[in-house]
């Protein structure tokens, strides 16, 4: 991948732009299942704008580590679509009771590999599949970077070549895309727009990315 990564990070700020216009422009859902929605797909925006302010500042070893929980807030948000059920929604946004110790969750949500099977069901094969395919490539570096294993001892040793860094920065814009058209479909937004600016970032996207429907 023989891209300039200052070029690249110059292209995704603009590309972010249209993307935060466009969000400006959703109505923010009523529904507990919209809302959720809302909020993981502002996580994965949240991760992915803080990745490439990382990267200016030569935080590669953060930026990288942004990975897993950027992917595991998308798969939640798209899983929190249409594969969660009603009763799961319920209880993930009531309070917990005064007994229950403050640091549990509400209620947890299921591993990503059953997230992901439900996805395979409810969405085109193409989401799944890419979803699949990026955590089979990633899963155990991503783990390494989480838990302080080698890969980031090695990456603050050895350092980052620009192609991993420019490569971090296309698939985190996947990312906010994939997280743009969720967030679209949970609030009833109007179809198109997404596809369009998609073809006219390509150069600062993943290869064959899609922001078709969800």
């Amino acid at each position: 991948m023989n891209q300039n990564i200052e070029l690249v990070l110059q292209h995704s700020a603009a590309l972010h732009t249209e993307l935060d216009d466009l969000w400006g422009s959703f109505l923010l859902p009523s529904s507990d299942r919209g809302r959720v929605v809302a909020g993981y797909c502002s996580i994965v925006r949240e991760h992915v704008l803080s990745q490439q302010r990382l990267l200016t500042f030569g935080f590669d070893v953060t930026a990288v580590t942004l990975v897993r929980p950027s992917f595991e807030s998308l798969v939640r948000a798209i899983w929190s679509l249409k594969g969660a059920s009603e009763e799961w929604i319920r209880e993930f946004l009531t309070p917990p009771a005064p007994e229950v110790d403050a640091r549990d969750e509400t209620i947890k949500g299921p591993p990503v590999d059953s997230m992901l099977a439900v996805i395979a069901k409810h969405h085109p094969q193409w989401v799944h599949q890419s979803l699949s395919a990026l955590k089979d490539e990633t899963w155990k570096p991503m783990h390494s970077y989480v838990h302080g294993g080698i890969r980031p001892v090695l990456h603050v040793l050895l350092g980052c070549p620009d192609p991993q860094r420019v490569s971090l920065v296309l698939n985190g814009n996947g990312f906010f895309i994939l997280a743009t058209n969720v967030l679209q479909m949970a609030c009833g937004g109007a179809p198109g727009r997404i596809a369009e600016i998609q073809r006219r970032f390509a150069r600062c996207l993943p290869p064959q990315s899609s922001a078709g429907s969800t």
